[in-house]
């Protein structure tokens, strides 16, 4: 092994969705722009750019650049580094075809240099994905005492895709998707999803995955690698992505879920490919107990019910518990039903019980009388009432159900995983990124003033993606928004800020751009921000 491969073999992995990593020794900060480089090329072709260096630190700083080739490792997104020997002469591979200049570069203190280099593609390369890593260390600077200011070497890398014409092959499928349980407590589920780059170019799926409850109404929109440059499947290979997903809980969300994955892919000619899963929620203790509730309301309903028959016989002068012990010929019962037959109405004890009360209280006198008459009457006929109010109950929480379960829209959260690192993504978050695409407007070209306040915004309004065109219209006028929320179980009518004493002016400017929201002032917050502003339903328009 030469000195390259040794200085190489300190790093073997890199964080391939990241595209670039740092970490800080004795307040030691190096960044690189771009952190991705994704060139076309034709064989015999020469691409010229520049690498920029970046260095915020109060010193001067010395770096080196090498490059070395790139192979992804696994399936979680993770790369290795295969550095170049000084034997290899068949320029076969990407890092080979750099015309870099291996020189020690000096930043001076906060600023930035450029490093050029050029890829100069052979006429017999091969078509397809060819990928390297340009490697942008620190070596341990040595002061006028001879003693080490940098303890540790820095790295950052920048990744270089490049794309050979020729015969090109773009085929990629969705693997495999899964969840981590069929059967859940609650409404949150982790799915994996394997994409397999068949090609021998690198793809970047891009997607969604789509969420429906037994009732087919949305309830989550999953964006896959849509606002960003990295995420991608290289040539034979396998990435799994991995989020989860967590919904608002409530009794009508209970029952079978339906999970659809679409990916679209290629350059040259957009493909899709889609895949299916589904889960349960089904939290079994409260089923369980609903279960028992059910088999106690029709069993108090069935006793209900045989009482109040046997007051009906009763009122016909038929007495049940006798007849019970006696053999009833069919001459008897001619008899009954001829005798009775008037009086063995199904109403007569509603009638008989509506007689009586009429009597009570035409014996009452004062308004006083008429209560107490009344609060006696329901005491006599509680087991009546008792059941009536029972099936109105019963068939309240039915109305209830239905209505819930037929909400269109109920907040959730997204959580992205990568290894070691989550991204956590509100259903606001994500409308906003919609309403970002939609609108034609770039993050970069959104400025901050940073004289004013950071803001948090919660929708309680019951709107979807309330909070999202709020945030898009506040960003516009220089706001810094920190934090959106939806809360859909508590819905208010109008809109409220809350801000700190401080920031009170600040307050009452936004409550203009709000119709006139109402503001409260807090001496000590431990809210989210500065001032939060609870949407309500007035704020349709904004």
């Amino acid at each position: 092994m030469n000195k390259s491969l040794t200085k190489f073999l300190i790093v073997v992995t890199l964080y391939f969705l990241a595209g670039s990593f740092s970490y800080a020794q004795e307040s030691l900060t190096l960044s690189i722009s771009p952190t991705l480089f994704d060139m076309t090329a034709e064989p015999g072709q020469s691409w010229k750019s520049n690498l920029r260096v970046v260095n915020v630190n109060s010193y001067d700083l010395t770096v080196y650049v090498e490059v070395v080739n790139f192979a992804p490792q696994g399936e979680g997104g993770d790369g290795r580094f295969i550095p170049v020997f000084n034997a290899e002469s068949d320029m076969s591979t990407l890092a080979q075809w750099f015309t870099i200049s291996s020189d020690p570069v000096t930043v001076p203190a906060e600023q930035t240099v450029d490093v050029p280099f050029t890829v100069s593609v052979p006429i017999d390369a091969s078509p397809g994905g060819h990928f390297a890593a340009i490697l942008v260390g620190t070596r341990p600077i040595e002061n006028k005492d001879n003693e080490s200011r940098i303890q540790t070497a820095q790295i950052v890398t920048s990744l270089f895709f490049a794309k050979v014409a020729g015969d090109i092959v773009e085929s990629g499928s969705i693997r495999e998707f899964t969840t981590s349980d069929t059967y859940l407590d609650s409404p949150e589920v982790t799915f994996s999803m394997r994409f397999e780059n068949k090609g021998n170019v690198h793809l970047q799926p891009q997607g969604e995955i789509k969420i429906f409850n037994m009732w087919g109404h949305e309830r989550g929109i999953l964006p896959i690698n849509q606002n960003s440059n990295f995420g991608n499947v290289l040539p034979l290979s396998i990435r799994n992505f991995v989020l989860s997903w967590k919904g608002e809980w409530s009794i009508s969300e209970i029952g079978r879920y339906r999970a659809i994955a679409t990916l679209g892919y290629g350059t040259d000619a957009r493909q899709f490919t889609t895949a299916e899963t589904y889960f349960w929620v089904i939290p079994f203790k409260l089923i369980s107990g609903i279960l028992l509730g059910l088999l106690f309301f029709f069993i108090t309903i069935s006793w209900l019910v045989r009482m109040y028959i046997k007051h009906v016989l009763a009122m016909a002068g038929i007495n049940v518990d006798e007849r019970r012990s006696q053999v009833i010929s069919s001459a008897a019962k001619l008899e009954v039903k001829r005798k009775r037959g008037a009086q063995l109405r199904f109403r007569a004890p509603i009638e008989a019980g509506i007689l009586d009360l009429s009597m009570r209280l035409g014996n009452s006198s004062t308004l006083s009388l008429r209560i107490s008459t009344i609060t006696k009457f329901v005491n006599h006929y509680r087991l009546f009432f008792g059941g009536i109010l029972l099936a109105v109950i019963f068939f309240g929480i039915i109305i209830w159900y239905l209505i819930s379960a037929n909400t269109e829209h109920r907040p959730y959260e997204v959580v992205y995983r990568n290894n070691e690192s989550t991204t956590l993504r509100t259903s606001e978050d994500i409308l906003y990124e919609q309403a970002l695409r939609a609108s034609g407007t770039s993050l970069d070209s959104i400025k901050v003033d940073s004289s004013l306040p950071a803001i948090a915004i919660i929708n309680r309004s019951g709107i979807r993606g309330a909070a999202a065109e709020s945030k898009l219209d506040l960003q516009k006028l220089g706001y810094k928004i920190n934090k959106l929320e939806a809360d859909f179980s508590t819905i208010q009518k109008k809109t409220v800020i809350v801000s700190t004493r401080g920031d009170y002016e600040e307050a009452l400017v936004l409550s203009k751009l709000l119709n006139n929201a109402l503001v409260s002032v807090l001496e000590s917050t431990e809210n989210l921000a500065p001032i939060t502003i609870y949407l309500g339903e007035d704020t349709g328009g904004n």
